[in-house]
């Protein structure tokens, strides 16, 4: 059951309001391909369950590394739109879910391709009163669309 207070514009709590902020600059530095202003929102322990795992990432190292990869030769340009449909605060941990779209675009080819996608993002607060993402776990489906469309 979802609190809608909880992400009510005219009542958001302010860490809620943080976490929106922070969510924003990670797929922001994701969309550049900024390895060192994505990773800034990462908690030294993130664990990283994504698409087709396991294995998990554990550890800012290993998603570094990993992020690095993908930025410098990642073979499609990302375009990833996020829709968050809950943040709940419990004490310094914070739990989020929503939707997200990559779009992908395959600079060389003439494809595109949209990943359909569900997350689960637990962020947790740091001893400085900033929210960095502890754990993520995400799903989808690719879908082939035409270029241009």
């Amino acid at each position: 059951m979802s609190d809608s207070r909880a992400n009510s514009p005219s009542r958001v709590d302010p860490d809620i309001e943080v976490i929106n902020k922070t969510r924003e600059s990670l797929f922001r530095a994701f969309n550049a391909t900024d390895l060192d202003a994505f990773m800034k929102w990462m908690a030294d322990d993130i664990v990283v369950m994504g698409q087709g795992g396991p294995p998990a990432l554990v550890g800012e190292a290993a998603v570094r590394s990993s992020y690095k990869e993908f930025f410098d030769n990642g073979p499609f340009i990302p375009d990833l739109r996020v829709s968050s449909d809950e943040v709940i605060v419990c004490g310094d941990w914070a739990f989020d879910w929503g939707t997200w779209v990559v779009l992908r675009n395959y600079g060389r080819i003439a494809r595109q391709e949209v990943l359909k996608s569900c997350y689960v993002m637990i962020w947790r607060r740091q001893t400085t009163r900033t929210w960095k993402l502890a754990r993520i776990i995400w799903n989808g489906t690719p879908v082939n669309v035409e270029a241009g469309k």
